[in-house]
């Protein structure tokens, strides 16, 4: 006896089935609570205000609280359900700007001042969690540092456009202020100079007016070298330099520079060189027989 299914009891194609249930999944990944943007800068001017801005999508559910924690140390809570909506906790390095700072159902930005070094630095966390019953959670991180970077590449003094071998250089690079304190290298050719050759000088120290924890220091480096032939690019009297001043951040993906190049000549490979030409002669004499000549002339017109 053969069975004859109804309309009912008919199966779905397997493509079919595969379609409903990745619609089944892709519905239910786009109604889960995600961070869909947080921004942040990566290296923070203490001299600044810090913005740090979180965005999300609650996914259809009710927003429970929005956290905000530094190296794992919660210091800011969004609830708007709860007895008080904006709760601080203190926490080293982090001051919240109530009047600037904003948090409603789908984003939230707050904006720090009084920033420090180092305590300002650090693991920044923004958490959302959803009410009951599921009380979801998603969060997002930021690593930031805060220092002050030069703003303008060093300045070197005292160097002058044109030497003569054996001569020496004395020279000094002074970097853009900065926290923390900038580091001045030297390079010759783009070889770095040897630290024989080199001499800190007392740095200056600056204070930021606004906060008086920020201490902006400088360096300054005095190049002190003797121009040897060895330097010689080729075997021309004269040859070119370039001295470059580096002013890095110590920890800190940072580096500006000042680049100038000087002209060397060495004195006895010039006056080998140097040749005048006699005018009824296609000959060249040296400058040592023309001065001879000239010399005998003056004696015997004596």
């Amino acid at each position: 006896m053969t069975n004859n299914p109804s309309v009912s009891g008919k199966m779905f194609p397997r493509g079919v089935v595969v379609y409903i249930i990745g619609l089944l999944f892709i519905v239910h990944k786009s109604s889960t609570l995600s961070i869909t943007n947080m921004t942040a800068p990566v290296i923070q001017d203490p001299r600044k205000n810090l913005h740090i801005f979180c965005k999300f999508d609650m996914g259809g559910e009710d927003l429970y609280a929005v956290k905000w924690y530094k190296d794992d140390h919660e210091f800011y809570r969004y609830s708007p359900s709860g007895p008080s909506k904006y709760v601080q906790y203190p926490v080293p390095g982090v001051k919240v700007e109530v009047r600037s700072s904003k948090c409603v159902k789908n984003s939230c930005v707050l904006v720090l001042t009084e920033l420090r070094r180092p305590e300002s630095s650090g693991a920044y966390r923004c958490e959302v969690s959803s009410e009951a019953p599921a009380f979801r959670l998603a969060s997002q991180t930021y690593n930031i540092t805060v220092a002050a970077l030069p703003e303008i590449p060093p300045a070197m003094e005292n160097l002058s456009d044109n030497y003569f071998f054996g001569e020496i250089i004395l020279a000094t690079c002074t970097s853009d202020i900065g926290d923390p304190q900038p580091k001045v290298t030297w390079n010759i050719n783009g070889n770095p100079v040897q630290s024989k050759y080199l001499k800190e000088l007392p740095s200056k120290t600056e204070e930021f007016e606004v906060n008086r924890q920020i201490k902006l220091r400088n360096s300054i480096v005095q190049m002190n070298i003797p121009l040897d032939k060895k330097m010689a690019t080729d075997k021309q009297p004269t040859t070119k330099l370039e001295i470059q001043c580096v002013s890095t951040v110590p920890g800190i993906n940072y580096t500006v520079s000042s680049i100038r190049t000087i002209k060397v000549t060495d004195e006895n490979q010039l006056v080998k060189n140097q040749h005048l030409y006699w005018p009824n002669s296609s000959r060249y004499l040296s400058i040592d027989k023309v001065l001879f000549v000239f010399m005998s002339i003056v004696f015997y017109l004596i």
